[in-house]
């Protein structure tokens, strides 16, 4: 430089200064390379990069939680827990049965009886040639004849014992008043169809067993000395 004139103490300290900005950028950046990333050997003899003081290792991270359910196992039949357990394999309470006094329990509906329960009604037979029919009767069932013995009763009229001079004698069981009243009056009214007067029926009762829900009925043609 024209004009100025270096010392040696003023070569001194510009050396100094320029080597200072050389070494001190290297020098940081260094240090925080070696204190960031030192590499350690790896199982393969390869170097792997170690993490940083600010990074978590993965074993102590905080575990990852999903909110899906884990799927349904099926149920242990060895588990006392299955079959009635409620939530959590709880029992809940057993089924109570339905109080018939409690107005508030609804009631069940009626189950049509067995066939082999109802009693017998109904044709037995019937023989033209003796003058004589039987047929089932239930008082508890019935306040009429039934359709296929009323029609067995127009062809027990076609009878040859049928004649001027006979009665229809109708053998019916020893039963309550009013059941007896029923069988006579349902009798009748089915002969009437047929041109049959109460008149011309002779009622006649035998011992029957209580216990039973239908009883037969035996009617006969029988002669009569007097005019029909």
């Amino acid at each position: 430089m024209k004009g100025y004139e270096f010392t040696d103490r003023g070569k001194f300290i510009i050396v100094f200064l320029v080597v200072a900005l050389l070494i001190i950028p290297a020098s940081v950046i260094a240090f925080r390379t070696w204190n960031g990333s030192q590499p350690t050997p790896g199982d393969n003899g390869h170097h792997v990069v170690q993490p940083t003081p600010s990074e978590t290792p993965p074993d102590e991270q905080d575990p990852v939680v999903t909110e899906s359910p884990p799927p349904d196992e099926p149920d242990d039949p060895d588990d006392p827990a299955g079959d009635g357990a409620g939530e959590d394999g709880s029992f809940g309470p057993p089924d109570e049965p339905d109080d018939p006094d409690d107005p508030d329990e609804p009631d069940d509906p009626d189950e049509p009886d067995d066939p082999d329960d109802l009693p017998e009604i109904g044709p037995i037979g019937i023989n033209l040639t003796t003058g004589t029919m039987q047929f089932m009767f239930a008082p508890e069932l019935q306040d009429a004849l039934d359709t296929d013995t009323v029609s067995m009763m127009g062809e027990f009229i076609t009878s040859p014992r049928n004649t001027s001079n006979s009665k229809i004698l109708v053998e019916i069981p020893t039963l309550p008043a009013n059941q007896i009243t029923t069988l006579t009056t349902a009798i009748t009214t089915a002969f009437s169809e047929y041109g049959i007067s109460q008149r011309d029926l002779t009622f006649e009762a035998y011992q029957a067993d209580s216990d039973d829900r239908s009883f037969e009925i035996i009617m006969t043609f029988v002669q009569t000395s007097g005019q029909k």
